[in-house]
């Protein structure tokens, strides 16, 4: 495939970041895999005309069982293909800080089950520690590489989300890049940085096809719209610089994280797509931004412990295909859609003792099946890992009807601009 090509492929990308609700992690979603269950949220997506999902490797699942973990990996690019879907898959993750401990990979208790660091930071301490034998971290990825880095059912392959750029995790990550290149040198490959200024770090000559970005939780519309700008001014930039002998086409840049305005009223806590959808699209009609990932297709607390904490949830579906939030979905699809909306948790969190602060004395921790509602927290792009928490302060107490009559309201508004009726298909 010419780079033409290859770009061409990576622009017009629409997705969510993607972890099947009854996993905690993505060991949990390899090693505990459902056909099943992966073909009817899929089916989710596809209801949303999105067409590629943001989803997590795990090193260890394949570290354990090679063959099935790739067997796995068949039946979900197959599944995928079945519904236009094209995967970005990461091989590794840097933003948790729960280490892949036997007890951390398999642990089910909200309180304790969080995503893990992957590979564990002693693996790279020094090279020796992740590569050179059968079941290294380098040995994955070439593995990967050799099997599905140039497979045309995935969009591209992620070497690793929010990496930065210390030492010796840089070392790392430039050798993995380097191994999955030369095993597989058409093969699409982006790294998620949460700034495209890494990229100035990674992108050494013309390593990588799309550049990345996450904005999980701007102020407002107008914060999120600047920072878009300011992102795409540094991805033309760089692009520019890693070709030494003509100018180069600006590289496709996508914003693979992003939830919610954080200053939306009423309420900072519960999932609100529809406060930053139209943004998004917006820019991408506009060409500024070429693919983006909203956190998350399935609705679950959040990812890493400090903003579950602060009582975050985010995402979209319930297990059975209802929606938290119609207007959410309707906002993603750009479309009227028929589906069930129920603006509570899933009746199975309540099989565990869910860690919100002062549960039973506001009220708030187990809202159930019939319209309670929960919360989750923010923060602006400053502070944008996938659940990254904020330090402000938010009453837990706060009046969920006005939540609903806001929404509705906001939904009039969302209908009449995109000229859509009660229902109307487009």
């Amino acid at each position: 495939m010419t780079d033409d090509a290859r770009s061409d492929t990576l622009r017009d990308v629409r997705g969510a970041v993607y972890l099947p609700q009854k996993d905690w992690n993505a060991y949990q979603m390899w090693a505990d895999y459902d056909n099943e269950t992966i073909e009817r949220e899929l089916d989710f997506a596809a209801r949303l005309r999105l067409n590629s999902l943001r989803v997590f490797a795990s090193y260890e699942c394949w570290r354990e069982d090679g063959p099935t973990f790739f067997a796995h990996v068949e039946h979900f690019l197959s599944a995928c293909r079945e519904r236009a879907i094209h995967p970005v898959v990461m091989l590794f993750e840097a933003t948790p800080e729960a280490p892949p401990t036997e007890e951390n990979l398999r642990a089910r208790d909200p309180r304790k089950a969080f995503g893990v660091h992957s590979p564990s930071r002693s693996k790279i301490l020094r090279p020796r520690n992740w590569k050179g034998y059968d079941r290294s971290p380098i040995h994955f990825a070439r593995r990967w590489a050799q099997e599905y880095a140039e497979d045309d059912r995935l969009l591209a392959t992620e070497i690793m989300n929010e990496p930065g750029d210390v030492q010796p995790r840089r070392d790392f990550v430039m050798d993995a890049l380097e191994t999955v290149r030369d095993a597989a040198p058409d093969a699409a490959l982006t790294m998620g940085t949460k700034d495209v200024r890494f990229a100035r770090v990674y992108d050494r000559d013309g390593a990588l096809d799309a550049y990345q970005f996450h904005m999980n939780l701007p102020r407002t519309r107008s914060a999120a719209r600047e920072y878009v700008a300011e992102q795409r001014a540094l991805a033309d930039d760089i692009s520019e610089g890693t070709d030494d002998d003509t100018a180069t086409p600006a590289k496709p840049l996508w914003c693979t994280e992003w939830q919610r305005t954080l200053d939306e009223p009423p309420s900072r806590f519960a999932p609100n797509l529809a406060s930053l959808a139209p943004t998004i699209r917006e820019v991408h009609d506009a060409g500024t931004l070429d693919g983006d990932f909203f956190w998350s297709l399935m609705l679950r607390p959040a990812y890493l412990r400090k903003p579950r904490e602060k009582v975050r949830i985010n995402g979209l579906f319930h297990e059975d295909g209802a929606v938290y939030s119609r207007l959410d979905a309707e906002t993603i699809a750009g479309r009227s859609l028929e589906l069930d909306a129920r603006d509570a948790l899933p009746s199975a969190w309540r099989a565990h003792r869910f860690p919100y602060p002062d549960a039973e004395q506001n009220d708030v921790a187990r809202a159930d099946d019939a319209g309670q509602e929960s919360k989750s927290d923010g923060t602006d792009p400053s502070e944008s890992d996938s659940d990254s928490g904020d330090s402000a302060e938010a009453d837990p107490t706060e009046n969920f009807a006005d939540l609903r009559n806001l929404r509705e309201d906001l939904s009039r508004r969302i209908r009449e601009t995109f000229g859509l009726g009660p229902g109307e298909e487009k």
